[in-house]
């Protein structure tokens, strides 16, 4: 499953957002930015999405009206729909084309910001290593304490820096990414070692250096010897299942309604698949709640800012488009 988010567009957005790194000097509003450009470019598949789903919506008294005529006959049924759809330029499978597309889009963003995370900390690792924890500042968003590290207060997401066992995985799960002098380097600082011939991280060096930053940033009580914050309030995950929802819920002729008008299928069927896409309606949002309590915040951003903006563009066209409605009623009467 690796090449799912370890992929060419994966690469590209990883450069992408180093270069939106350049111009803004600051991780969370290049996420912002480049997440819209993203929605920008989809913006004439979206449109054209929802043009073909309004043509079948319009087209359903002729469809029920088909299905009754020729109730005992689906083959010949679906072959009228067929016909009836090419008369009128209308593609039912278009409506799953925009998923088939933001879906490697979510992935590969997904391991940009799993790239980047591990770069960041790494990098922080070794420069409060190297010159004292005096010297590094985490990187904060609102209420979150460290963009790479999950908005969360519950098991071990919570952490404001990763465990030894997370940082580990960072730099085993991206040693391509990974330049020979770094791996050298986290070596000479004992943050990394290879005396059993197996890459380790020795816990009481790192989380002796990470005790360090936390205190040099203000996140450790000296009187219980303990960290302070957590790293987050679960909000922007939850804010992302939320416009998820609002996005699924909203959406007058969603993909898989189109699909179901498009398709020949009895009363019982067509009772089915409501059942399925009320659950999917729940599920989903259920779903992003989960991968971004678990994934660094950088990505729940992502997904929230890509869900909101997309219920934003779909209550802008509603809006132009009965703007529209309205005045050619007003030039007509």
């Amino acid at each position: 499953m690796d090449f799912l988010y370890n992929n060419f567009l994966s690469d590209f957005f990883v450069i992408c957002m180093k270069g939106m790194h350049n111009i803004f000097a600051d991780y969370a509003l290049g996420i912002v930015v480049l997440t819209i450009l993203i929605r920008l470019c989809l913006l004439p598949l979206d449109l054209k999405q929802r043009g073909n789903q309004a043509k079948m919506a319009a087209l359903g008294p002729e469809i029920q009206s088909l299905q009754k005529r020729y109730a005992n006959n689906p083959g010949q049924m679906q072959k009228k729909q067929q016909e009836l759809y090419r008369k009128m330029h209308i593609h039912p499978m278009l409506g799953c084309l925009p998923m088939l597309i933001q879906l490697p889009i979510l992935f590969a963003f997904f391991g940009a910001m799993r790239v980047i995370a591990s770069e960041q900390t790494i990098a922080l690792m070794l420069d409060a290593a190297q010159n004292g924890a005096q010297s590094v500042q985490l990187t904060p968003f609102f209420w979150v304490h460290n963009l790479w590290q999950p908005d969360s207060f519950i098991g071990g997401n919570a952490s404001i820096l990763p465990s030894a066992e997370s940082f580990l995985s960072y730099v085993q799960s991206n040693q391509t990414f990974i330049q020979p002098q770094t791996l050298a380097l986290l070596h000479s600082q004992g943050l990394l070692d290879f005396s059993t011939g197996v890459m380790q991280v020795p816990a009481d060096t790192y989380n002796a250096l990470t005790t360090e930053i936390l205190k040099a940033n203000g996140y450790w009580n000296t009187v219980t010897n303990s960290v302070t914050n957590m790293n987050g309030y679960l909000i922007l995950p939850a804010l992302a299942g939320v416009a998820l929802f609002l996005q699924q819920k909203f959406n007058p002729a969603a993909a898989q309604n189109a699909m179901t008008s498009a398709t020949a299928q009895t009363k019982e069927q067509q009772e089915a698949q409501g059942c399925t896409n009320k659950m999917m309606m729940w599920m989903m949002p259920i779903f992003s709640v989960f991968i971004c309590a678990t994934s660094n915040t950088a990505f729940a951003l992502y997904w929230f800012v890509s869900s909101l903006y997309a219920f934003s563009q779909m209550k802008v066209v509603d809006l132009v488009k009965k703007a529209k409605a309205k005045k050619q009623e007003v030039s007509v009467s």
